[in-house]
């Protein structure tokens, strides 16, 4: 069964700039779509007059922006959903796992830490499923398909997803990580500037890298995969990286089988975002094989060093 979008509308710029990249990214995966919109009755404590003006206006909101759909694709299987409650808990509770959210939002300064300032930084969080964040910005002449990676099991279904991807729309792939350094909390970021990008040289780095590498070769064969190893804090390293990317992808780490919460590196992406960004969680029919591909390239590699 395909996955089906789920995209959360309220007309405002960065809702509608959801609508089109999802909206296009359906059309060319045969994918049906869903639009949502919430309506927050806090908790059943607003009047029942104000409950039913709010559901006559989403209402109109959703038969608006599908006439927006059908203006930008047709023959797309389109429905629509109101569902009541927080937005952020509502829309993200309302997807199945192999399906994909995708929502707006406008671009905010950087935020470190571990507070969900943000409404797309606590709908990634809360989600079952792949989350797509749009931000209201130009998305035009961007090329390649950036993935984070961070030598977890969670960064096997991103990595999966951004080979898919950049087959998809014929770019390069660009594999990003940066180490761990108990140092870079104190390092000044001239000290961090002076860091070779594609430095390679620590033997787990390079076996993390090309065990990477084997997971998109295995996934898509006619792509070009490149490797940058960033030696600065991982959030700025992957913003810039993909500054004039098409998409960004980030995985989520996963305990137990089961997808955590997403962990401060998307956090803070996701508060300075620049890019579409998607968080890959993925599925067991999506993780397995992907893992059986590290392990394989494990293999070749041990013994090519025998």
């Amino acid at each position: 069964m395909s996955a089906t979008y789920y995209i959360g509308v309220d007309g405002s710029g960065p809702s509608r700039a959801a609508l089109r990249w999802g909206v296009r990214r359906a059309a060319e995966r045969n994918a049906a779509v869903v639009l949502v919109n919430t309506v927050d009755d806090e908790w059943g404590l607003v009047g029942r007059d104000a409950a039913a003006d709010a559901e006559r206006q989403a209402r109109e909101l959703l038969a608006e922006e599908s006439e927006r759909v059908a203006a930008l694709h047709t023959g797309i299987s389109l429905t629509t959903r109101i569902v009541h409650g927080g937005t952020a808990w509502a829309l993200a509770k309302l997807p199945s796992p192999e399906d994909l959210l995708i929502v707006g939002t406008h671009k905010t300064g950087f935020l470190r830490g571990r507070v969900l300032g943000s409404r797309s930084v606590q709908i990634a969080s809360a989600a079952r499923c792949s989350v797509a964040i749009v931000p209201d910005t130009t998305l035009e002449s961007r090329h390649d398909v950036v993935v984070g990676i961070d030598g977890t099991d969670g960064s096997l279904p991103a990595v999966r997803m951004g080979a898919q991807e950049a087959d998809r729309l014929d770019q390069d792939l660009l594999l990003v990580y940066a180490p761990p350094s108990p140092l870079r909390a104190d390092a000044s970021r001239s000290e961090l500037s002076r860091a070779e990008p594609t430095d390679e040289r620590g033997p787990q780095t390079a076996r993390l890298m090309l065990d990477a590498a084997a997971v998109a070769a295995s996934t898509s064969s006619r792509i070009t995969v490149r490797r940058r190893v960033a030696h600065r804090d991982p959030a700025e390293a992957l913003l810039d990286a993909s500054f004039d990317a098409a998409l960004l992808i980030l995985g989520v780490s996963a305990r137990h089988g089961e997808s955590t919460l997403i962990g401060s590196v998307t956090h803070d992406v996701l508060m300075n975002i620049n890019v579409p960004v998607l968080i890959a969680r993925g599925t067991s029919a999506t993780a397995q094989p992907a893992t059986r591909a590290v392990r394989a390239s494990t293999s070749l590699a041990s013994a090519g060093t025998a």
